[in-house]
Formats: C-alpha cells, structure tokens, sequence
C-alpha cells in the first residue's frame, strides 16, 4: 500500500525535485498543516536538506503516529537534537555525512534511526564512502546494527536488492516521482505529493 510523504518549507507544502544534481521544490502555495490521519508518513524539512536550516518544530512532538522524519542532516552529531526534538523518527541522511567515521560517531548518539539513502541510477552521495554499489553499502549498514532504510528514488528508479540481503532489513522506498511501483524487498511505499 502506497502511503503518504509530504515536504514543507518556510510554513508551506513544496513538492520536492531532483535535478542536475541537487534538490530543490515546487512551491504548492498551500500552507503545510500536519494531518494525524495516516498511520505512517514521511517528512522532508526541505528548508535542512537545501539550506541546513531545519525547522523541525512545524511538526508536532510526540506524535502518536509513526512518523519519518528527514531534516537533512549535515553533521552526524546534530542527530542529537533533532532525537531531543522527539518529532518522529530519525532519518539519518548518507547524502552530505563525511563518510562512515562520520556515521558511526552519529549513531553512538542514536540507536533507533532510520538511514536514509538517495538513489537516481546509482547512490548520490557527497562522500566517496557511500557512493559504492547499494548491497555493499547495505552489508556495511548490517554490520553497524543498522537494519531500518528509508531509500530515496530520486528519478523514479530503483535498484536490485537480492532476497538473501533484503530478508535481513526493514526497508522503505519513497518516490519523488509518481511511481508507485512496490518492488518485492520494499516494505512499503511512499510517494510525495
């Protein structure tokens, strides 16, 4: 089942975009409110994934729902703050981290977050560390007790994952594009609107 995935800047709902390489939104004109209904969501704080300027508190603490929650991390150590914030689940972006000494320095902060992986037709990532191929990088996540994904199909694409690697994660896959395409190792699907 396909659930939902909203992205909010500046108090507004944004459609977000991947081109040439980076993100940007589509302004939606439509002021962002947080809606309960659904049982599972995703959030993108575009204004932490393009400025490194989150604004976690848009969303509601404590949600009862669960909630993913990606801020756009820069610095691993900042995951600290956004786990204090108590806004939903953590995603902890590889896209910007300074490689896995950077990653493992931030999940001595955590325990319960979700890794976040961007895919176009290949990882995009700022760090050569994680611009390997996705299975490679998902066994090096097992081995970090790593074991929830959130992956990011950032062209409506998205990669083999074989069953022997998939059975040992809970992976979600979020579209930016209308695909809705579940593939057999995606635990469910989100779709931004």
């Amino acid at each position: 089942m396909v659930k939902l995935a909203e992205a909010y800047f500046n108090g507004k709902k944004v459609k977000p975009i991947w081109s040439e390489g980076k993100f940007s939104f589509e302004d939606k004109n439509t002021k962002f409110t947080f809606s309960e209904s659904a049982k599972k969501q995703l959030f993108w704080d575009m204004g932490g994934i393009i400025k490194n300027r989150p604004s976690i508190y848009t969303l509601p603490s404590n949600p009862e729902n669960e909630i993913f929650v990606d801020s756009g991390l820069i610095w691993g150590e900042d995951i600290i703050d956004l786990i204090l914030a108590d806004r939903g689940k953590v995603v902890l972006p590889l896209r910007n981290l300074q490689g896995f000494n950077e990653l493992d320095d931030a999940l001595n902060f955590a325990d319960d977050i979700v890794i976040g992986i961007d895919w176009s037709d290949k990882i995009e990532a700022s760090h050569v560390d994680f611009r390997i191929d996705i299975v490679d990088l998902l066994h090096q996540l097992i081995k970090r007790d790593q074991l929830t994904i959130m992956l990011y199909s950032l062209s409506g694409d998205y990669p083999y994952i074989p069953a022997g690697t998939s059975s040992n994660l809970e992976i979600y896959l979020a579209y930016l594009s209308n695909n809705s395409t579940q593939p057999s190792w995606a635990s469910e699907v989100f779709i931004f609107e």
